[in-house]
């Protein structure tokens, strides 16, 4: 039987009340917490979420309630605007599905109702749908990620057969006589994931007060950091060490020289995927600075492109002879790829997790030789970190591209 809710509010004013006291006490001497003290205001910080959850299995939502739970140690406060759904998203976060990540946070330190109480440490996973929705013509693909298909991996190790040979000769042939045999030569690939992670600064807990900030720093800059060293792994990944094996290092794949312009260029490169079939579900990389040329291309009297090969640009949709387009900075600027990423795929055995902790010492964080933890300076540190690998099924499905001579 859940107990009556004036008596969690009574349970709950008192948890505030000692809660309070210990910090003014602190305050009023000019220090910090002692360990002791710092050790009995987290445990009352959890009582008072545990005091919160029966309130609200109570089902009492009044005003007066809700006023009641904002109290607690500063640490739990109302979500302004109360839904998320209208939250700013860096476009590129929100193509790769991460939407909901801060969300996921609030919900694991603080509950389902809008209050977050950011705790000494914890992790939360904060994964994203692994199938996103295909790339429709009239929309730019801001993700490298969004134009192969995600599987998820189950155990950290995969195999899979990588096409080294493609010859086909299949012939007419008489009767009686000899059948032509065609040579389909696969190579059996062992592979494993590899971790991508990255740390934030130290950041005040002032500073993560305010649930949308807090939001927007979950959604956009962790995640933004990881998808891009992603995106670096699959380009430029050696193979050597904890490294992918990306496009500009993988054997088997095509090529294409410079040929008199850009466009005829990139257009030779897109015969070279016709010709073996792959140009259906293919699409170009290459750096802004590279696609800001294409975009500018004019003829002798100084009039764009856009006036005569039409279907070579579509700046709304960011395509190229009908190919969609990825700007990336892991690219190399006078060096572009395009290939069919229906012929590989990324290994996701850990799309997310998301850690925090206050206990981290700096040896340096006050002044040279003058050291803190991130709890004594009231500073909280974010990692976050994901585990993919990459198949690439048919190299001959890629071809690099020289944009230059």
């Amino acid at each position: 039987m859940l107990k009556k809710t004036a008596q969690l509010r009574t349970e709950l004013g008192e948890t505030i009340k000692k809660a309070r006291g210990i910090a003014a006490k602190a305050d009023a001497e000019g220090r910090d917490l002692t360990p002791a003290e710092a050790a009995e205001l987290e445990r009352l910080v959890k009582e008072g979420g545990r005091l919160r959850t029966e309130m609200e299995q109570a089902k009492n939502s009044d005003d007066e309630l809700h006023k009641t739970l904002a109290q607690l140690g500063g640490d739990i406060a109302p979500r302004p605007g109360g839904d998320s759904k209208g939250s700013p998203v860096h476009p590129r976060v929100k193509a790769s599905g991460g939407t909901t990540w801060g969300d996921a946070l609030l919900k694991e330190v603080g509950g389902a109702e809008g209050y977050k109480g950011i705790l000494a440490s914890g992790a939360v996973a904060v994964d994203v749908p692994l199938d996103p929705q295909p790339v429709r013509a009239d929309v730019p693909v801001l993700a490298l990620r969004q134009l192969m298909p995600n599987v998820p991996n189950t155990s950290g190790r995969f195999a899979y057969l990588r096409q080294t040979v493609r010859t086909n000769n299949a012939a007419v042939v008489a009767k009686g006589a000899k059948k032509p045999t065609s040579v389909y030569t696969l190579d059996r690939v062992d592979d494993r994931v590899r971790t991508i992670a990255h740390l934030s600064e130290p950041i005040a807990r002032q500073d993560l007060d305010d649930v949308s900030m807090l939001r927007s720093f979950i959604d956009q800059e962790m995640r933004l950091g990881l998808d891009i060293g992603l995106e670096d792994e699959i380009l430029n990944g050696d193979g050597t060490g904890e490294h992918m094996t990306g496009f500009a290092h993988v054997s088997g794949s095509q090529s294409q020289p410079f040929a008199e312009n850009v466009l005829t260029t990139t257009r030779k490169a897109v015969t070279k995927l016709e010709r073996y079939g792959y140009l259906a579900t293919a699409g170009f990389v290459m750096t802004p600075e590279d696609w800001e040329t294409i975009e500018l291309l004019a003829d002798n009297e100084g009039r764009f492109f856009y006036g005569g090969p039409q279907a070579a640009v579509n700046s709304s949709a960011r395509r190229l002879w009908g190919a969609p387009v990825v700007v990336s900075d892991a690219a190399t600027v006078g060096t572009a790829y395009l290939a069919d990423f229906q012929q590989m795929k990324l290994q996701v055995r850990q799309d997310g997790t998301l850690d925090w902790s206050e206990n981290i010492y700096d040896p340096n964080a006050l002044g040279t030789g003058q050291g803190a933890s991130d709890f004594e300076r009231n500073m909280i540190r974010f990692r976050f970190e994901g585990r993919f690998g990459l198949e690439i099924l048919r190299p001959s499905a890629i071809v690099e591209i020289a944009l230059s001579d």
